[in-house]
């Protein structure tokens, strides 16, 4: 009997897991008017940085969004995914807004996960949006 108990609760754990979704500060990004900038072509931009920083990226609908996302850690037990959506909120204001989250999914429990999260990547993309003048990045307040 205490092998019976123990292989049900063997094959209860494999066949669980725990799923964890943590975020970044979200961040709104306002387009330069000088520029004339609309949000699609913040997006091919922000498709061609993310892809070159190892994400992939695909359109989500509707068409003014942006998905990109990049395995952090791919282990048997525990995947880690970093994901950025950018997303216009508006067509008549010139803002866009982007999120990062950071995915866990596997048998590790949130107790033993890191409840906070920096996307260094989205930092650099708000660097390059700002250096290539095409706006400017702000972290928005909840």
């Amino acid at each position: 009997m205490k092998v019976f108990k123990s292989l049900v609760i063997a094959g209860v754990l494999a066949l669980s897991g725990c799923t964890n979704v943590i975020g970044d500060v979200p961040r709104s990004i306002h387009l330069s008017s000088s520029a004339g900038q609309e949000a699609g072509e913040l997006l091919s931009v922000a498709r061609d940085f993310f892809t070159g920083s190892g994400y992939q990226c695909h359109a989500d609908q509707p068409a003014d969004s942006l998905r990109c996302s990049r395995p952090l850690r791919d282990l048997y037990i525990h995947q880690t995914t970093a994901v950025v959506r950018i997303y216009s909120d508006d067509d008549a204001t010139p803002e866009v807004t982007l999120v990062a989250t950071r995915w866990d999914e596997g048998l590790i429990p949130s107790e033993f996960i890191s409840d906070e999260f920096h996307n260094p990547d989205v930092e650099a993309f708000c660097e390059y949006v700002k250096a290539q003048a095409l706006g400017v990045c702000q972290t928005v307040s909840s």
